[in-house]
């Protein structure tokens, strides 16, 4: 491409750009849109020849008449065109579907409306449409009112008189421009929906001819197995069967204000005689005279008896039989043979599932081969997966040949053409993340060199051996700082694993070359023991470490803040204080940010924009909640990993068991008398912060209040304490105390002022206090996994032995007893991620804060961790050969990448 047709291209890329952003809000902000773009796209015509990009200019005529949701397509429709030009960069950026119209009415079809001066004439919808603009390719467009419209049209705007005034003016025969986009047709251009249907469709989110190609069957029912209905009749209740029967009556039935059809059926082969009813509630008008009696019916239902009797209530309807013709639900002709494999659609109110099934199969036959998800062929070919075009037709209409094997792994969700479509989506998500993450790296940082005495002095710091894990851990640190690009590292391990203690060696590597370091942690208790323990291990190194948080005094932190932007602090630990604008460091070499998952994409973003200029300073996050391989590889995939997965020797496994009602709540606070009498000290978690019918101060799990009892609410559970075991000092700590008192009562817990904490979830993350070795949680089923795990983790930190008991009051969710179940099985907390991972999915795991969190509709990253890894292979393999994404056989991975993004599902995590 050359430099000029470039620098039109960018003309019309940068207003397009301008109007996707937020989610397309910029149309709306851009002031001149419309101009703005038939300016720039006739420049571009002028240059370069394209009947798609001519057409979409006709639209841009009448753009001014156009809504806001029609202006977000139209612009989403320019932004494809752009992305389709042969060696055009691809920027990542450019949102390419906008948000739909939530009415059908309100949609614009993807051909081009009338211009201007005939925006009112009447058009009907098709594949085809007049425009009353001529448009020449290679050339700047011009458009020219029509010189007749019909009654319902508007007036033509004056114009200056022509050569020929006076004269009747010869119309022109207008060119045909062609739909450009059928996937974004609407659905009532299909065969076979008219607008009733097509509303209802609308209503389930199916407006487009898209929409239908991606609304996939969520079973599949063998009709080749289709049982007697003798044989139905001896299964047992709550089995799913599929048979055939003889309709005996048919009618509809109205009572107490309902109504329904009931068909009574009976056995085909009279030798064993059977009989079953069968209702349809809330049905489609009709529905009992399709099926007569006489008739042959095949269904497919859930088994029910009411006294012996065998009963189904709304069945598929997979066939129906009328005397010699075998008369499918499709509306086919009665020589066409029913199918043998019945695709089972999610259900759309009003609408028979057999019109659903045609409108999707037909959708899939018009656009099915055209739709490119941007998996190359060769990828295809080397990952031995189906195309995308046969992988649609074979999931919305099975070959009739298929096995059993086959069609029981279509209902499983693991077929060849399901994991295609899960391949896709992750070696997109694969591209994203590589791209993410050579961005990162393509930042400079001052490089760290280790200093031939550094494993000497980390050796005087600390008054422990590593584990393995920590060596380890501390060896790849150590090869990123000395790099002169940015270390972006996770460091993850369980409760206890030793991550201080890594991150205190990759401190002193950055201070030992003359950089600094800042520390920062969630709540000011915590940054005070970070300090503590920093300081300690120092002492021997000669560090300078100090302490920034909103209770320093401000004599102290004028003289911190002098001390710290000339350089004579090597690390300063603090909490949100450390992003205020007043606080400057000298040279920020190094960023660390513990318990990751505490804080905002923008306030890490800000911490590390505190480097000098000289580079950007290298970045090390932490967490306590282990994260699932396949999780740290997507929403974390532009950070490396460390893992700390061993525990240093001495700790003892938390013992963990679960206890119910009133006995098992006496079982727990006799074991904390007991441990309490021999100088430890306990802790007891509840829901709530009080009695006040509210919610719980903070939950993972969710759900409703409890039948036939409140949740244990701290305040009150407090005062009982006190009053049952008067010999115990009880503390209170919960979320709506101010900072100072609740850091108060945390730190007299510590200090052995106090024998019992009650609080909420507010010591989720906490202080070490060796001395504690109870852990009560109430409504423990009301917690999420991550946040018992780190509940459990307050206890056991002395080395003794410790108990965590999970306390239920009446009964729980099937949810709940999962969770509970994981707890008592393992406290290895990377086995508790993936249990919950499995339970909660990848959104709620990692939480709301988490921009990084991919949203897919096909693959699983609980299920499908291999799949994740081949995907990310090939996609790396793509961007060595092709870093930019600008060769031709690209241009459709390009596209979806840029779809993705538009849609957030894809967002970069660690800021």
């Amino acid at each position: 491409m050359d430099a000029e047709l470039m620098r039109r291209v960018e003309a019309l890329r940068r207003p397009l750009e301008l109007a996707a952003a937020d989610n397309f809000r910029g149309v709306r902000r851009v002031q001149g849109l419309g101009h703005v773009l038939r300016i720039a796209c006739d420049g571009l015509l002028a240059k370069w020849e394209s009947e798609q990009l001519a057409a979409w200019r006709v639209t841009l005529t009448g753009w001014e008449q156009l809504g806001e949701d029609q202006q977000a397509v139209e612009v989403a429709r320019g932004m494809r065109l752009i992305a389709r030009l042969p060696s055009t960069p691809s920027r990542n950026v450019a949102p390419i579907v906008p948000q739909r119209p939530k009415r059908p009415e309100d949609a614009v079809l993807p051909f081009a409306p009338a211009p201007a001066a005939v925006a009112k004439t009447e058009t009907k919808p098709a594949a085809r449409i007049e425009a009353k603009t001529e448009t020449k390719p290679a050339a700047k467009t011009e458009t020219k009112p029509a010189a007749k419209t019909d009654t319902k049209a508007a007036k033509a705007e004056p114009k200056p008189a022509a050569k020929n005034e006076g004269k009747p003016a010869k119309p022109k025969k207008a060119p045909v421009v062609e739909d450009v986009d059928p996937l974004a047709a609407p659905t009532h251009t299909l065969p076979g929906i008219g607008p009733a249907f097509a509303d209802k469709l609308a209503e389930k989110g199916l407006e487009t001819v898209e929409d239908l190609l991606w609304c996939l069957p969520r079973r599949y029912d063998d009709v080749r197995d289709a049982k007697p209905l003798a044989e139905v009749a001896e299964m047992a209740e709550g089995q799913r069967a599929t048979f055939t029967a003889k309709v005996a009556s048919s009618r509809m039935v109205f009572a107490r204000g309902r109504r329904w059809a009931e068909v009574r059926l009976g056995a085909i082969d009279l030798t064993a005689p059977a009989s079953c009813v069968v209702r349809w509630f809330n049905v489609w008008a009709g529905i009992e005279k399709r099926m007569p009696a006489g008739a042959v019916v095949t269904l497919s239902g859930v088994v029910k008896k009411r006294d012996g009797r065998l009963e189904l209530a709304n069945p598929d309807i997979l066939a129906i039989d009328l005397a010699d013709a075998q008369l499918p639900l499709e509306g086919a002709k009665a020589k066409k043979p029913a199918p043998t494999i019945i695709a089972r659609y999610p259900e759309v109110t009003g609408v028979p599932a057999s019109r659903l099934r045609v409108a999707c199969q037909t959708a899939c036959q018009r656009v099915g081969a055209s739709v490119d998800d941007g998996v190359p062929k060769s990828v295809e070919e080397a990952a031995n997966l189906p195309s995308l075009a046969e992988t649609l037709a074979r999931l919305h209409d099975p070959p009739s040949d298929i096995t059993i094997e086959q069609l029981a792994s279509l209902n499983r969700g693991d077929s060849p053409w399901q994991r295609r479509l899960a391949f896709g989506e992750l070696f997109a998500l694969g591209v994203a993340v590589a791209l993410r993450r050579r961005e990162r790296r393509a930042d400079a940082a001052v490089p760290c060199p280790r200093t031939p005495k550094l494993d000497d002095d980390l050796k005087s710091a600390l008054p422990f051996a590593l584990t393995n894990a920590q060596a380890r851990s501390i060896r790849e640190m150590g090869d990123d700082l000395e790099r002169d690009t940015p270390m972006n590292r996770l460091l993850q391990g369980d409760v206890g694993a030793g991550k201080t203690a890594v991150a205190f060696a990759a401190a002193l590597q950055v201070a030992r070359s003359g950089r600094q370091v800042a520390v920062m942690a969630p709540t000011e208790i915590l940054a005070e023991q970070h300090n503590e323990t920093w300081k300690k291990w120092a002492a021997a190194t000669k560090l300078r470490v100090e302490l920034l948080t909103a209770s320093t005094p401000k004599p102290l932190r004028a003289s911190l803040l002098a001390l710290l932007a000339a350089g004579h602090i090597d690390v300063l630990i603090g909490t949100h204080s450390l992003i205020a604008e007043s606080v400057g460091f000298g040279a920020l070499g190094l960023v660390v940010i513990d318990e990751q998952h505490r804080f905002g994409v923008a306030q890490r973003a800000k911490l590390r924009d505190k480097g000098d200029g000289q580079g950007a300073p290298h970045l090390l996050v932490m967490t306590a909640t282990p994260i699932p391989r396949t999780l740290a590889l997507t929403a974390y995939g532009d950070l490396d990993v460390s893992i700390l997965d061993e525990l240093p020797p001495g700790r003892l496994p938390v013992t963990t068991k679960l206890l119910a009602g009133k006995r098992g709540e006496a079982a727990a606070y006799k074991l904390i008398e007991e441990r309490v009498a021999h100088g430890e000290r306990a802790y007891v978690v509840c829901p709530k912060v009080e009695d006040d019918g509210e919610s719980p101060e903070r939950s993972e799990a969710g759900g409703g209040r409890r039948a036939g009892g409140d949740w244990k609410d701290a305040t009150t559970v407090a005062d009982e304490m006190r009053a049952a075991m008067p010999k115990l000092r009880v503390g209170l700590v919960h979320g709506r105390l101010d900072t100072e008192t609740r850091d108060r009562a945390m730190r007299a817990f510590k200090q052995g002022e106090l024998d019992v904490l009650v609080a909420t979830t507010v010591i989720e993350v906490g202080v070490d206090v060796p001395a504690a070795t109870v852990m009560v949680v109430h409504d423990a089923e009301r917690f999420g996994l991550a946040q018992l795990h780190q509940l459990r983790g307050r206890v056991g930190r002395g080395g003794g032995g410790s108990h965590c008991l999970l306390v239920v009051h009446g009964t729980i969710s099937e949810d709940g007893r999962q969770r509970l179940d994981a707890m008592v099985a393992t406290t290895d907390g990377f086995k508790i991620a993936e249990a919950d991972l499995a339970l909660r999915g990848p959104g709620e795991l990692l939480g709301p804060r988490q921009a990084g969190v991919p949203r897919l509709h096909f693959g699983s990253l609980a299920e499908h961790t291999e799949l994740l890894l081949e995907a990310r292979r090939h996609a790396e393999q793509i961007l060595v050969r092709d870093p930019d994404l600008v060769r031709p056989e690209h241009a459709a991975l390009r596209l979806a990448l840029a779809r993705r993004l538009a849609q957030s599902v894809y967002g970069s995590e660690s800021g």
